[in-house]
């Protein structure tokens, strides 16, 4: 190897180094402070870079939001999508919640908020949105579709349990530290006793 690929290659770490501090830097605001108080400057502080550097490797701050929605999907929700096709229907909203219960998933529920509340956001984040809506939705997962069946009170049900599993998470995620509400493990055990009964 000539030093000159060693050069660029030095170069390339520090270039992918950096930008996954700008990602981690955004969801870790996100988590924190709000999609509200996240800027550019708040960003850059946290990855301790300069806004030079931000704007270099993202076009914008939308861009920024898209690679930590991507970032966030390949980590938590990437092997979930890739989990047996035998699972059974209380399973899979353990599952689901297992990913939802992490402190990520508050940044994704910014950003889809932002995303339906900002005209301007909503094309560059549908793309990626879409990508979660295609595991969670029965009408757009062969998956779904065949762990739920067609039978109407099934898919309500699921519904239901997916909106739960939302709320529970931006539940926790409004608590000090993000910390387990005292009714989460109620409402998991109900929702697993009902998934049981569903036929």
């Amino acid at each position: 190897m000539t030093r000159n690929s060693e050069n660029r290659r030095s170069q390339d770490d520090r270039s992918t180094a950096t930008r996954q501090k700008l990602i981690e830097a955004a969801i870790a605001s996100l988590v924190a402070k709000g999609y509200a108080r996240t800027t550019a400057v708040e960003i850059c502080a946290q990855a301790g870079v300069t806004r030079g550097a931000l704007f270099h490797h993202f076009e914008n701050l939308a861009a920024l939001l898209v690679a930590a929605l991507e970032d966030t999907y390949k980590r938590l929700f990437l092997p979930f999508a890739n989990q047996k096709q035998d699972t059974a229907l209380d399973e899979w909203i353990a599952i689901v919640w297992q990913k939802m219960s992490q402190p990520e998933f508050k940044a994704v529920i910014e950003i889809w908020l932002a995303a339906r509340n900002n005209p301007d956001l909503a094309p560059t984040l549908q793309p990626v949105i879409d990508r979660y809506v295609e595991i969670f939705a029965p009408d757009k997962s062969n998956r779904l579709r065949q762990l739920l069946g067609e039978k109407q009170s099934v898919l309500a049900f699921y519904r239901m349990a997916i909106e739960v599993l939302i709320g529970l998470a931006l539940g926790r995620a409004t608590t000090p530290k993000g910390k387990a509400l005292a009714h989460e493990k109620i409402v998991l055990k109900q929702l697993m006793t009902l998934a049981k009964q569903q036929t």
